[in-house]
């Protein structure tokens, strides 16, 4: 073959690829964009928050080079997004921890000695002797995985009432020591690894005292994330509880000459904080501060949606500049409701899309699936089959997806052909269900029945629907899917934003056709 036409095979195959890349990139944001779900990149030039809308809670975000990863806990594991200009997400990677492990509170993404590392504490998780919480250290070559086993840190749990050992936070010194703190203030040495405690637990660092009259929560000193810039150590925490009032959350900053204090506040804290009742998000707090490519300083946070806690932690973004004496602050005083100037970097394609026609065999990202549930459901060929089990709701069968915008409305085709199976959609745990030869709606806590039964018409297949329009809800039935019959109204949301697929009895129910659908702009 000669050179010109090896050339020319060469640029095919990387164009091929190429185009390959862009179009599945295009694709994701093309039904993002369809589900009308809020997008940070206003295509001008500027952002608004958030920036991952949501519950997406407790980020921790590491750069190699040009690129940024950020991670977030679910409950058996955590999810990773990938960007390159800090605004603009993809997500990557979704694990699973092996069974045992459940309720993964904040994690901590760190990249040393050429791999990822996450460090998560872990509620429970098998042979649990401990009080408090486990903490675990999972690593790989590539943020998107494979993903190592759970590796215990052997924290020695100190003589303190007040201890739960979670919100780990890595700092390694340029000797190569490597250090973990968690809440309240407390740190450990590590081993060269960076996998095992070396050291007893160290009561370090007391927080930042906020003024008296400020409404929080609690003190909860939480969330450190650490760095080094020039010959100090910046501890970066939060404080004044995640829940509560509006005004309770904030970011706190402290720093040091050497990586376990002693720990000086900043005279400019707090670096983030809700002020007022007004503003348009509340619990602002649990920060991580880093350096963009260019050379810029950030801050990635959550805050919720001022009225809207129910939807959960969104990720927000905001730079940061250093003052002459070498701390950090918000630049310029800006808010999180502020349209801002977009980052340098390529735009990856934003966002997840929540609906699904369930063709693929492998479990959308976007889905909340438990151990015990996998095991009984089948995806592929345009169809979610899952077999029921419990007696209830709350015992059954069930996977969710979170919702990402106040207003939204969703779909999907139910078929059940077992008496002795209920199955439907539901928003928390209020909802729809059916048994293939009616439908009724119900109520969560008793799950009783609100309204009278709707017959099926088309052999156990029913359409329905749930609009919630700024927590207002309503609820629908169709046999066609297009003409809907209104029932279930009367229902204020006030507990989740969690969208649920379930099905529980003996029998087998077949999904299809998940449809979301933001009703606002």
């Amino acid at each position: 073959m000669r050179l010109n036409q090896l050339s020319s095979l060469i640029l095919l195959l990387v164009t091929l690829v190429f185009y390959k890349a862009s179009a599945q990139t295009d694709n994701r944001t093309q039904q993002v964009f369809s589900e009308k779900q809020p997008i940070a990149d206003q295509g001008n030039g500027y952002y608004l928050n958030p920036i991952i809308p949501g519950n997406y809670g407790d980020p921790s975000l590491v750069r190699i080079k040009d690129d940024y990863y950020l991670a977030f806990s679910r409950g058996d594991g955590f999810i990773i997004w990938h960007s390159r200009d800090m605004v603009n997400w993809e997500p990557i990677c979704r694990h699973t921890l092996p069974k045992g492990f459940n309720r993964v509170w904040a994690v901590d993404l760190q990249y040393f000695d050429d791999r990822f590392h996450l460090y998560m504490p872990v509620q429970n998780f098998p042979g649990k002797e401990i009080r408090g919480f486990g903490n675990f250290v999972v690593s790989a070559e590539n943020a998107e995985g494979p993903w190592s086993e759970p590796i215990d840190i052997e924290i020695p749990v100190p003589d303190d009432e007040a201890w739960s050992g979670i919100d780990p936070g890595f700092i390694q010194t340029p000797e190569g020591e490597k250090y973990l703190y968690v809440n309240h203030g407390y740190v450990v040495k590590l081993n060269d690894e960076g996998n095992k405690a070396v050291s007893s637990p160290e009561l370090v660092y007391d927080g930042w005292q906020y003024p008296e009259d400020w409404n929080v929560e609690c003190m909860c000193l939480e969330s450190p994330k650490l760095f080094r810039k020039d010959k100090f150590y910046y501890l970066v925490s939060a404080e004044g509880g995640t829940s509560g009032p509006s005004t309770a959350h904030m970011t706190v900053v402290a720093r040091s000459e050497s990586p376990t204090g002693p720990w000086v506040n900043s005279p400019y804290n707090p670096l983030v904080h809700t002020y007022r009742q007004d503003e348009k998000w509340w619990h602002q707090g649990h920060g991580t501060i880093f350096e963009a490519t260019d050379g810029s300083w950030w801050t990635v946070y959550h805050g919720r949606l001022n009225g809207y806690t129910e939807l959960g932690r969104s990720c927000l973004l905001l730079p940061v500049e250093w003052t002459d004496d070498g701390w950090p602050m918000v630049k310029n005083s800006l808010n999180a409701a502020d349209l801002l100037p977009l980052p340098k970097g390529e735009n990856v394609g934003h966002g997840l899309a929540l609906s699904d026609d369930f063709n693929s065999e492998i479990p959308g990202i976007q889905w909340s699936i438990g151990h015990d549930v996998a095991e009984h459901l089948q995806f592929g060929n345009g169809k979610l089959i899952m077999n029921a089990t419990g007696n209830s709701i709350r015992e059954g069968t069930s996977i969710t997806v979170g919702a990402v915008n106040a207003s939204f409305e969703v779909t999907v085709e139910v078929d059940v052909n077992d008496e002795n199976t209920l199955a439907g959609i539901a928003l928390g745990y209020d909802g729809i269900q059916t048994d293939g030869s009616q439908s009724t709606f119900s109520e969560a806590p008793e799950w009783r029945k609100r309204d009278a039964e709707i017959p099926v018409k088309n052999d156990g297949r029913v359409f329905m629907k749930i609009k919630n329009f700024r927590k207002d809800l309503s609820f629908y039935v169709s046999d066609d899917g297009k003409n809907w019959q209104s029932f279930g109204k009367g229902l204020r949301q006030h507990e989740s934003y969690n969208i649920r697929l379930f099905a529980f009895g003996n029998g087998t129910v077949v999904f299809q056709n998940f449809t979301y659908r933001g009703l606002e702009d």
